[in-house]
């Protein structure tokens, strides 16, 4: 291979074409010429022995090569800056990404993070909420927080709590269906599910999970509306739509305002909400704030809980 200083020297400009899949636009933000950026890009391609674009008419498209090469510089560009703002400013500075489930982020995580901002008053925090699970690889996130029973043997992991099932309805729908009297009507009622997190299984799975868990028939599950967002399947729950399978320790807020109420037993979901990052990222300080932050906020709940 040739000269790697030669390779390094043109990678930057190789992320700028990518990101612009145009030559002109690359130049503009190099403040180069248009004929400068195709050679720098020419001598990349000769120096690696592949292609990196396929060159059409108008515009440009990456190859296979040049896809798995940008997903790889991205990665380390964003290692790199992570750690330029590590030195300059002991990381309690700078920006701290998030990655967490759509009703954990909504009903648990930013009711509390006014805390957190007191705490760390100028570091940075983005959150990107997103159901399925985030790939560190292609997107820059610090932390993740999801729901699941995975053990992520590549990642540090810490399991925040575990998760129980609990019904909810509001209390006109159980009057209605006399729930909580007496399990004679409960097939009659309206099942709301969620998919939340556990796109790979069936919708009905925690439901049926529930029914099994306390002894009870798994056909009674005729009439139902499926979410894929818990705090949407809530919403329904509110206006009596039907009966919900709440995620105890992320829907409990709706329980002590008496906005809803359980009718029957709780049971363990056998999922719990993990918090990941990349193995060997938990040492450094912005994250070590946040997860001494939020362990110090478990062990008080789980206090609380005890008593």
């Amino acid at each position: 291979m040739a000269d790697k200083q030669n390779i390094l020297a043109n990678l930057y400009t190789f992320s700028v074409v990518a990101k612009f899949l145009s030559f002109t636009l690359a130049a503009e933000e190099l403040c180069l010429t248009q004929g400068a950026v195709s050679q720098r890009i020419k001598k990349l391609e000769a120096d690696l022995g592949f292609t990196l674009f396929i060159r059409l008419t108008r515009k440009l498209e990456l190859t296979d090569d040049g896809i798995r090469m940008l997903r790889t510089l991205t990665k380390s560009l964003s290692s790199i800056f992570t750690e330029i703002d590590d030195i300059r400013f002991n990381e309690l500075r700078g920006e701290l990404y998030i990655g967490v489930a759509p009703t954990f982020a909504h009903l648990w995580l930013v009711p509390k993070l006014a805390q957190f901002q007191n705490l760390y008053p100028h570091l940075d925090v983005k959150i990107r909420v997103k159901a399925s699970k985030l790939d560190f690889q292609n997107q820059p996130v610090d932390i993740a927080i999801y729901y699941g029973d995975e053990k992520h043997p590549d990642f540090y992991r810490i399991r925040l709590f575990d998760e129980y099932l609990v019904p909810v309805c509001t209390p006109e729908y159980a009057e209605r269906f006399g729930l909580g009297e007496s399990d004679r009507r409960l097939s009659e009622a309206t099942f709301l599910h969620c998919t939340e997190s556990l796109e790979f299984l069936s919708p009905l799975t925690e439901w049926q999970h529930w029914l099994e868990s306390t002894n009870r028939d798994t056909n009674i599950l005729k009439h139902k509306y499926v979410f894929n967002h818990e705090e949407l399947t809530m919403v329904a729950a509110r206006i009596s739509m039907g009966i919900a399978l709440g995620r105890y320790n992320t829907i409990r807020s709706y329980l002590d305002s008496g906005e809803l109420i359980a009718p029957f037993e709780r049971v363990s979901s056998g999922f719990g909400y993990d918090l990941i990052c990349p193995k060997g990222h938990e040492t450094r300080p912005k994250l070590q704030a946040f997860l001494n932050w939020i362990k110090q906020y478990i062990n008080e709940y789980n206090a609380h809980e005890d008593s």
